[in-house]
């Protein structure tokens, strides 16, 4: 009998040491930013100082009301938004939008991401029981799996001083779609603090977390003119309306939190939590600053098309992109070859695609051959898509293989 007791004990500690995530998480039905979705708004965006070439972002849209539900497709048209604002800024974007957020894709994708954006449910533990404390709120809500905090910390390799920006997540800034007008500061700095930690302790460095889109607009185009992460908080909001201080979960980083009013509700709708004082273009390493004007004189434009010739040759993919920003021509040639057939020809589909973005013609022939075709011709199977995406054709057959 008393090794029945002894045994019962144990069982009853090793269930009660169970982790949090085993026990029953939920979303709310209406998802925080289900609200703005109907709110057409255009984010007045800077021009980028610096041009985001080389950097990686990972776009992630749950599940909010089934795969075609007027909230799922209203959270995927606001991330495009904010992923046009991505790309006209030279950044490669994958995304991820429900049903298709395979969590393990998800990892791979992310590793070396300097962005991770995610919008739909937040995650948390209390949904009935005023005033909503919450035990556990964090992660992703994908389709048919929470991702936790735990898998977040271990499972995240993102490029250093990465920034994850979280769009209409309930709990993520402070309240959830049940308790505006209830919960308190201390509340919302608790939620903020759990949810970010495990972010920053992956590596990320600054954590963004709103409900408006343009807002997430807003955020990422600041950081593209130098800004520090801090500096790019305080340009969307009040700072009258802002608490900043100490993350009580990442020693070496700061929690900031807004308390606005909407009617007669007191809501915490915009937050950050991370390192204030770091630079998106400190972080990324070499990025080639844009020069503030391209203006140039036919000698000088002369000159960088022609370095820009050399540099390809050598196969210089850093020179390369400087020179296009600087204000090479992508549509330069040398003996009838343009940049784009060369750039297939040397395997360097980064510059394939910024030689487009910067509306190289895909279909410029060489001895007969568009670049599509040349591509085929060499099986580049990591330049195809991106010359079929931009309206690139074939031209003839690929039997030969013309050599510059």
């Amino acid at each position: 009998m008393n090794y029945f007791k002894i045994a019962f004990s144990f069982l009853i500690l090793y269930f009660l040491s169970l982790p949090l995530f085993a026990q029953t998480l939920e979303h709310p039905n209406h998802a925080i930013g289900e609200e703005l979705l109907k709110i057409s708004k255009r984010a007045n965006l800077p021009d980028a100082t610096f041009s985001g070439n080389g950097i990686k972002a990972v776009a992630i849209v749950g599940d909010v009301d089934g795969d075609s539900g007027s909230g799922t497709l209203g959270y995927i048209k606001n991330m495009q938004d904010v992923t046009k604002v991505l790309r006209a800024r030279g950044v490669k974007v994958t995304e991820f939008y429900s049903p298709k957020t395979s969590w393990d894709q998800i990892k791979e994708s992310v590793r070396g991401a300097s962005f991770v954006l995610y919008a739909g449910h937040g995650v948390g533990s209390n949904l009935t029981d005023s005033p909503y404390h919450q035990t556990y709120v964090g992660g992703f809500s994908l389709k048919g799996k929470f991702v936790s905090n735990n898998e977040v910390e271990t499972s995240l390799r993102p490029a250093p001083g990465a920034i994850i920006l979280l769009l209409g997540a309930c709990f993520a800034a402070g309240n959830m779609a049940y308790d505006m007008g209830v919960i308190d500061a201390e509340e919302t700095k608790h939620r903020v603090s759990m949810y970010s930690a495990p972010f920053l302790k992956a590596g990320f460095q600054g954590y963004y977390a709103t409900w408006a889109p343009w807002t997430a607009q807003s955020i990422v185009a600041e950081l593209f003119t130098g800004k520090d992460f801090g500096s790019t908080y305080d340009t969307q909001t009040n700072l009258s309306e802002v608490t900043k201080l100490d993350h009580p979960a990442y020693s070496s980083g700061k929690l900031f939190y807004h308390k606005g009013k909407r009617g007669s509700q007191v809501i915490f709708d915009y937050a950050f939590a991370g390192n204030p004082n770091i630079t998106l273009s400190n972080q990324v390493g070499e990025i080639s600053k844009l020069p503030e004007t391209t203006s140039l004189t036919p000698e000088e434009q002369i000159a960088k098309n022609n370095a820009l010739i050399k540099a390809v040759f050598k196969k210089d993919l850093k020179t390369s992109l400087r020179l296009l920003n600087e204000g090479a021509d992508p549509n330069s040639k040398t003996k009838g070859w343009g940049i784009l057939h060369l750039s297939v020809y040397f395997d360097l589909p980064e510059l394939v695609k910024t030689l487009l973005d910067k509306k190289a013609d895909p279909n410029y022939q060489v001895d007969g051959y568009t670049a599509l075709s040349l591509a085929t011709a060499y099986e580049r199977f990591a330049i195809i898509p991106l010359l079929e995406a931009a309206g690139g054709t074939k031209s003839r057959s690929t039997s030969g293989k013309p050599k510059p």
